[in-house]
């Protein structure tokens, strides 16, 4: 804010807006002794919520001279609310996305339009001219004592922002429930169900567990159910066993539908041929389910090997994320160790991808009420590149200043160098680690972020500059 906004003469009646224009490009043009202030306005949110409460506490400010480029309508935002006010729910009239603050009173918004006049320069382009406008304004007092209000209160939304596809990766699978069910939470699309209740909807979430020991399940007690009930539960994804009541199991459906053991021909293909992308094991009968009101939700598993390790990808239709899916998870590591066993392979990454990933509202306030036990940042075993010795899958970028370039390596994750990269900056950089999809986690890349700006630093000012090999990892 400092550097967007600067003090002149504090008896002036005036206070220029510059807009996205920088401000040094007007003042220049100005006496400083003819302002009281000038600053940009970027936001037509709340910079203009911040013009108004300055306004508001300095009432000798009675004229607002608007000038520069006006590239997000915040200057549109100041006029339209000098000249038409704000609507029932505190919108600025005219111009979408232009609100006043709650915390600021009605009555304290309509003395600032009545006294304060709003001046619109924004079509000159020599702002020499702005000195005779300023000159030309008539002189008058303050019309009131100083008020200062509190600061808005951000109201959290129901839904934030999203996209099709959203991935967690965690260690076990008590921390990806809770980062699945926070993203749900907050990104998921409100929406009716086909079970006559409403729901939250995230499409195609995909999860990685990476670390969760299958013989030795972390149970956490934020969990829906308790303990005992995962015993109980795996019976029904790794065996054929009928239970009472329940139509069919995913373990009849993968053990013994048809007559066929599916995951038993999957070890023995994977056996013969470790290559296979053939090892897969599907749950929905086509003659059944596509008119079944209660069709597998769980459809597909696949097992593929990559050196020596055995990875399983699952696919579900759909997915109760608070209701199922912690249990879907640990079974499916259960399976997966279970192919490990028969195939000599060692436990790879479970990934499970949830076409329609949902939570539904029956189940919105015990959701919210983990959420606010069991914060994520202190349940999730996360910890930021500086401090932490584990690895990018993709491996690690490692930064230094040569030649006066920025040079960025990309090293596997056992230290190798495997591509090597010369950049003039940091931006360009960025771009060519964007698009050779060299970082896997948002961390890391954020990380990157850091490094690449201290690069660029050390660049412009001609100094040396080393990553410390200590801080290639994340």
């Amino acid at each position: 804010m400092k550097q967007s906004v600067k003090l002149g003469n504090e008896k002036s009646n005036v206070a220029v807006c510059t807009l996205w224009t920088p401000l040094e490009i007007v003042e220049r043009h100005l006496d400083r002794d003819s302002y009281a202030v000038i600053g940009q306005l970027y936001s037509k949110d709340a910079g203009l919520n911040t013009v108004l409460r300055y306004c508001l506490f300095n009432k000798n400010i009675r004229y607002i001279v608007v000038c520069g480029q006006d590239r997000s309508q915040s200057g549109q935002a100041l006029i339209s609310l000098k000249e038409k006010g704000v609507d029932d729910e505190r919108s600025v009239r005219g111009v979408s996305g232009a609100r006043v603050d709650n915390e600021i009173p009605l009555d304290a918004v309509e003395s600032f339009r009545k006294n304060v006049d709003v001046i619109d320069a924004r079509n000159v382009t020599d702002y020499s001219v702005l000195k005779q406008v300023i000159a030309g304004l008539p002189l008058k007092t303050g019309y009131g004592s100083p008020e200062s209000f509190p600061e808005a209160r951000v109201e959290v939304p129901m839904n934030f922002p999203t996209d099709p596809v959203f991935k967690i990766r965690a260690r076990t699978i008590g921390e990806a429930w809770l980062q699945a069910l926070s993203t749900i939470m907050k990104f998921g699309a409100l929406k009716e169900s086909q079970h006559e209740e409403k729901q939250k909807e995230i499409i195609c979430l995909s999860t990685i567990i990476t670390h969760e020991d299958p013989d030795k399940p972390q149970w956490k007690p934020y969990f829906a159910f308790p303990e005992e009930e995962l015993e109980e539960y795996y019976p029904q994804v790794l065996t054929d066993q009928k239970v009472p009541e329940i139509t069919y199991t995913y373990g009849q459906r993968l053990r013994s539908h048809k007559g066929v053991d599916q995951i038993s021909k999957i070890a023995r293909k994977l056996n013969e041929h470790p290559h296979t992308r053939r090892a897969v094991a599907v749950t929905w009968d086509v003659n059944l389910d596509m008119d079944s009101i209660n069709p597998p939700c769980l459809n597909l598993v696949q097992a593929i090997i990559q050196g020596d390790k055995l990875y399983l990808i699952a696919y579900l239709r759909s997915n109760d994320i608070y209701g199922a899916w912690p249990k879907n998870a640990y079974a499916l590591r259960k399976l997966q160790k279970q192919l490990c066993a028969e195939t000599g392979k060692e436990l790879g990454e479970t990934i499970m991808i949830s076409a329609s990933a949902h939570v539904y509202e029956r189940h919105f306030r015990q959701a919210q009420e983990v959420l606010r036990e069991y914060p994520l940042d202190k349940n999730i075993s996360f910890e930021l590149p500086r401090s932490t010795g584990n690895l990018d899958p993709r491996g690690n970028i490692h930064i230094s200043v040569e030649g006066g370039r920025i040079k960025v390596t990309h090293l596997s994750p056992d230290g190798q160098r495997l591509e090597e990269f010369l950049a003039a900056s940091s931006q360009e950089a960025s771009r060519w680690i964007v698009l050779e999809q060299k970082a896997s986690d948002i961390s890391h890349a954020i990380y990157i972020g850091q490094e690449l700006m201290r690069a660029e630093l050390a660049l412009k000012k001609g100094l040396k500059y080393e990553q410390d090999q200590i801080n290639t990892t994340y």
